[in-house]
């Protein structure tokens, strides 16, 4: 239950967000998982007594939102840790690792969805129209008041991001439980339940396909899809005095925290013993104005007169 105690989880690391944003995730995903946890009983028993498989999918994926959130709320406790000898960023990647799993779980409650469906669609069995319509329609205001909780920061933070989107998915599970409600209670065509299930699971793949690709690259250490790989190292060039970057990396420790090294080449134009700090000091304004890079390591070389490189000492930010 948020509170108080709440702060005592949320440590100011020096490579993450802000205090005030993981105090305001940690706060929004505690009261998401509240209104999760009530209505998840609620939308089960309906499911049973209306015999919906559209509101028994949907149960079953709010059953995974409250999985999602109470992981997303261990991780950004974990993430909170400092920095250690043996983990130099901390446990920040947990949070990438939680978003993780939270899209794969979506992914394996598809499966299961679909396979039910499978199952249905060859037999006909009677549906409680309006009792469903109204459960799907209760989960939907659930839903709704889960994502909008979630909305904020979601952009900034992966694993808030993760929870989000759970939401949004079961949101539009309930939309299509909706549907079918009132076809059944209009037609009592039943075979709409199981169709609308399908649907169902076909929108969440559809949304989690992009968050799932996001989390997979920070894994990988892909550079972020935010940022122009190109464009950067071209900025660094056009420096007066850079001849060349090679070596150029950047990728994200978590969300919203990009990371980069390279090695500048100083131009022989370059005599001034001691320029290369202000190379350095202007190569890092330019990545954190433009390209909202902080955490830099940049190595500086400079060509001598045999034709060779002399390297100079590291710069960190």
């Amino acid at each position: 239950m948020p509170g108080n105690d709440e702060n005592k989880y949320i440590h100011d690391h020096e490579h993450g967000l802000s205090v005030e944003l993981r105090i305001m995730s940690y706060r929004r995903l505690w009261w998401a998982l509240i209104i999760n946890l009530l209505f998840l009983g609620i939308e089960i028993i309906g499911g049973i007594l209306a015999n919906s498989l559209a509101l028994l999918a949907d149960a079953g994926h709010m059953l995974t939102d409250v999985a999602a959130l109470a992981l997303a709320l261990f991780v950004a406790h974990i993430a909170q840790r400092p920095a250690t000898p043996d983990r130099t960023y901390g446990l920040l990647r947990a949070e990438v690792l939680g978003a993780f799993v939270n899209g794969a779980m979506l992914v394996f409650v598809v499966g299961l969805i679909f396979w039910e469906a499978w199952k249905r669609l060859g037999q006909t069995r009677e549906v409680d129209g309006p009792f469903m319509l109204v459960v799907a329609f209760f989960g939907l205001l659930a839903n709704l008041g889960s994502a909008m909780i979630l909305a904020k920061g979601r952009q900034e933070n992966v694993n808030l991001r993760g929870a989000f989107l759970h939401m949004i998915a079961d949101a539009m599970g309930s939309v299509g439980a909706i549907v079918a409600g009132v076809i059944i209670w209009t037609t009592a065509w039943y075979p709409v339940d199981a169709i609308a299930s399908v649907v169902i699971g076909l929108l969440i793949l559809w949304s989690s396909w992009g968050f799932l690709k996001q989390t997979m690259n920070i894994l990988l250490e892909a550079t972020p899809e935010d940022i122009d790989f190109m464009e950067v190292k071209g900025a660094l060039e056009e420096m007066e005095h850079i001849d060349k970057v090679s070596d150029l990396h950047i990728w994200n420790i978590t969300s919203g925290m990009p990371v980069l090294t390279a090695h500048l080449y100083l131009s022989s134009r370059c005599t001034e013993a001691n320029h290369w700090r202000e190379c350095v000091v202007e190569a890092q304004k330019i990545l954190k104005k433009r390209f909202g890079i902080e955490h830099t390591t940049l190595q500086v070389e400079k060509f001598d007169t045999s034709g060779g490189t002399e390297c100079l000492p590291k710069e960190d930010n």
